[in-house]
């Protein structure tokens, strides 16, 4: 099996289907596919991939960056993880749902990922809420 960083390099994309839920609502798990390419330059909201130390690859929201420091989260979680440049593989360029491919570039993607973002502190939140009220069950 072709690793993800040969892909990249050898074709200059990678497409993969969806494992996991952290990047819920907007990707579903074994359902969806994404399509990553190779980056230039990273911006505010972008989703990369990137391959934890443990070798593990993930795909999440990209929160802030300064200098070779990333700040990233899942659209579905609320820990927010600390990584380097060097371990981004790619960021997602389009994904494809029902036999539809959605472009990130597109008006419906950004403004849901303008959304998506503002929304953090409400989620945690509500977080909070959840896990609270679970304690008096």
């Amino acid at each position: 099996m072709t690793s993800p960083e040969a892909l990249l390099k050898e074709q200059g994309f990678y497409a993969a289907a969806v494992h996991g839920v952290s990047m819920e609502p907007l990707l579903c798990n074994h359902r969806d596919t994404v399509f990553i390419e190779p980056f230039d330059t990273l911006k505010k909201r972008d989703v990369v991939l990137y391959r934890r130390d443990s070798g593990q690859l993930v795909l999440h929201r990209l929160l802030s960056q300064s200098g070779d420091t990333c700040i990233v989260c899942g659209d579905n979680d609320f820990v927010r993880e600390t990584i380097r440049v060097s371990q981004i593989l790619g960021v997602m360029t389009a994904f494809t749902r029902k036999g539809r491919t959605v472009r990130v570039t597109s008006k419906r993607y950004r403004l849901y990922s303008r959304l998506w973002n503002a929304s953090m502190p409400t989620k945690r939140a509500l977080h909070r809420i959840r896990r609270i009220g679970r304690r008096f069950r």
